[in-house]
C-alpha cells in the first residue's frame, strides 16, 4: 500500500520536474536563437539589399559551424539564398505571414536528415525584402531530455525497489512483531481456558477483533461485579440488621424487668378500682397513675423498635451528643442490672458530624454493651467524653471502662468478624468488625488504645462543615 502511493508521486514529481527542466532549457534555446536571428538580421539586411552574396554565404558559412544554420527567403516564402546542405524546408507563405502578423516571428519545430531542427522566420531588417530563416539543432537538446528522464526513471525504479525492500523489514521490526506480541498478550486475557486463535486477517484486524472480545469480556466482569457489589451491599445490611437483632436480645431481660414495675403498678391500681368505690379525686389518681405507667412502658417498647428498626442509609448534619445520650438512657437499665454507672461527659459545644444516626447509634450500642458484658462481674463505670481537634477538622469520642481490658494476644483480632471471647449465646463477633465498617464508611477510625486499666475505644470522625462555619460565625 505504501509503494502504491510511493510510486505515482514520484512519477508525477519526474514528469513535473521533467517538464519544467525542458520549459527552462527550450526557453534558454529559443532566446539564444531570437539572439542570433537578430544579430544576423542586422547584419544580412545591407548585404542582401546590396547583392553581396558571397558575404552572405561567407557569414552563413561561418555561424554553421556552431549549430545553428540560416537562409534568406524571398518575399513569396521561397529560399532565396543558403548554404548547399541547408535541411530545412519553409512553409507556405501566407502562414508565415500570418505568424509574423499575430507574433512578431513565426515559429516551428521540424525533422529533417535524422535531426530537430527549431525553426524561426522574420521578416528583414528596414529597407530589406523577404525573410530570414533561422534554424537550431535540437537533437542534442532531445537526446538530453530522454535521457534525463530515462535516469529519472532508473533512479525512482530503484528508490521503489530499495523501498520495496526496507519497508517490510522496518515494518515487520516495529510493526509487525509488537502487534503479534500484542495480539498474543490480549489473547491472554482470555477466560475460556487460553484456547489459541488463528488471526482472521492482518495484523490491525486481528488486534481489533481481539479488543473486541476484550471489550465483552469486560462488560461481562463489569455486570459480575455490578451483581456481586449489589450481594455484598445486602449481605452487610443484613449483617447490620441481625447485630442490631442481637444487641436487642441482650437487651430483652433488661426491658422485661424494667417494664414489670409499671406493670406491676398498674396491676395494683387496678384491682384497687376493681374492690373499692373510691371518691373521684382518688379515681382521677389512680387513672392518672394508669395512663403515666402505660406511657412509660410505651415509650421503652418504642426506644426498643426503633433500635431494631431497619432503615435506609441517609447522611445528615448530627449532634452526636445527643446520639450518645440515648444510647446511655437505652442501656440505663442493663447497666443498672449489672451495677455499672455510666458517665457521659461530652461538653457543652455541639459536636456536628455528617453522619447517618441511627448507624452511630448502633455502634455505640455495641461499645456500651461490649463494657457491660467486661464489667458484668464486679460492676465499675463507663465513661464516654468527647474532644475535638480544630487544625484537622476531627471529632472523637472516647469509651473507657474499668473493666479487665483486652488481652495484649488478641487485639489484633477483635475487629475480625466473628472473632469473639464471649460464652456462646452471649454474642456473634459481629459487634467490634460491623461498627468498624460504619465508621469507615464514615471516612473515620475506630481503634483501641492503650489504657492503664479496662478497655479504651476512640472512635474519629470528620466535623461536618456546618458545625465548623456555626463556630467561625
Amino acid at each position: 500500500m505504501m509503494l502504491a502511493c510511493l510510486a505515482p508521486i514520484a512519477l508525477a514529481y519526474t514528469f513535473i520536474t521533467a517538464r519544467s527542466t525542458t520549459q527552462i532549457f527550450s526557453a534558454d534555446l529559443k532566446a539564444e536563437t531570437r539572439v542570433a536571428q537578430r544579430a544576423l538580421n542586422a547584419s544580412l539586411t545591407p548585404d542582401v539589399n546590396q547583392g553581396e552574396w558571397d558575404e552572405i554565404g561567407s557569414i552563413l558559412s561561418a555561424i554553421g559551424r556552431e549549430d545553428l544554420i540560416a537562409a534568406v527567403l524571398d518575399e513569396n516564402g521561397k529560399i532565396r539564398f543558403a548554404l548547399a546542405d541547408f535541411p530545412v524546408s519553409p512553409p507556405p507563405q501566407k502562414w508565415i505571414a500570418a505568424q509574423i502578423k499575430a507574433n512578431g516571428a513565426a515559429e516551428y519545430m521540424q525533422e529533417a536528415r535524422g535531426l530537430t531542427w527549431f525553426c524561426r522566420i522574420v521578416a528583414l531588417g528596414p529597407g530589406g525584402h523577404g525573410y530570414l530563416l533561422v534554424a537550431q539543432d535540437w537533437s542534442a537538446f532531445r537526446t538530453d531530455r530522454y535521457q534525463r528522464i530515462k535516469a529519472s526513471l532508473i533512479t525512482i525504479a530503484v528508490v521503489l525497489l530499495v523501498v520495496a525492500i526496507v519497508i517490510p523489514l522496518v515494518a515487520h521490526r516495529y510493526v509487525t512483531r509488537p502487534l503479534a506480541q500484542l495480539r498474543r498478550r490480549v489473547s491472554d486475557l482470555d477466560s475460556t481456558g487460553g484456547v489459541e486463535r488463528q488471526p482472521a486477517g492482518d495484523e490491525v484486524e486481528s488486534i481489533s477483533e481481539e479488543f473486541k472480545r476484550v471489550d465483552k469480556e469486560l462488560a461481562r466482569a463489569h455486570r459480575r461485579l455490578i451483581e456481586e457489589s449489589e450481594r455484598k451491599l445486602q449481605l452487610e445490611r443484613r449483617l447490620l440488621h441481625a447485630d442490631k437483632l442481637a444487641t436487642i436480645g441482650t437487651l430483652a431481660s433488661g426491658f422485661a424487668h424494667e417494664i414489670g414495675t409499671p406493670l406491676g403498678v398498674i396491676r395494683g391500681r387496678a384491682e384497687f378500682l376493681l374492690t373499692n368505690r373510691p371518691d373521684e379525686r382518688k379515681l382521677k389518681e389512680s387513672l392518672r397513675v394508669i395512663v403515666d405507667q402505660i406511657d412509660g412502658i410505651a415509650k421503652m417498647v418504642r426506644t426498643l423498635l426503633d433500635l431494631g428498626r431497619r432503615r435506609e442509609p441517609m447522611r445528615v448534619a448530627s449532634d452526636i451528643r445527643a446520639i450518645a445520650n440515648r444510647t446511655v438512657q437505652l442501656l440505663e437499665t442493663e447497666a443498672t442490672r449489672r451495677g455499672v454507672a455510666v458517665v457521659a461527659e461530652l461538653g457543652p459545644e455541639p459536636l456536628l458530624v455528617d453522619c447517618d444516626p441511627d448507624q452511630l447509634q448502633q455502634v455505640f450500642v455495641n461499645l456500651e454493651v461490649n463494657a457491660l458484658h467486661a464489667m458484668a462481674d464486679q460492676g465499675g463505670t463507663l465513661r464516654i467524653t468527647s474532644a475535638t481537634d480544630g487544625a484537622s477538622g476531627k471529632v472523637k469520642l472516647y469509651f473507657e471502662d474499668t473493666g479487665p481490658g483486652v488481652p495484649q494476644a488478641i487485639q489484633d483480632r477483635i475487629f475480625d468478624p466473628f472473632f469473639t471471647t464471649k460464652d456462646p449465646g452471649q454474642g456473634t463477633g459481629m459487634g467490634l468488625a460491623v461498627s468498624q465498617t460504619i465508621i469507615s464508611d464514615h471516612d473515620g477510625e475506630l481503634a483501641l488504645e492503650q489504657n492503664s486499666h479496662g478497655a479504651r475505644f476512640v472512635i474519629t470522625l470528620p466535623a461536618s462543615p456546618a458545625g465548623q462555619l456555626k463556630r467561625s460565625a
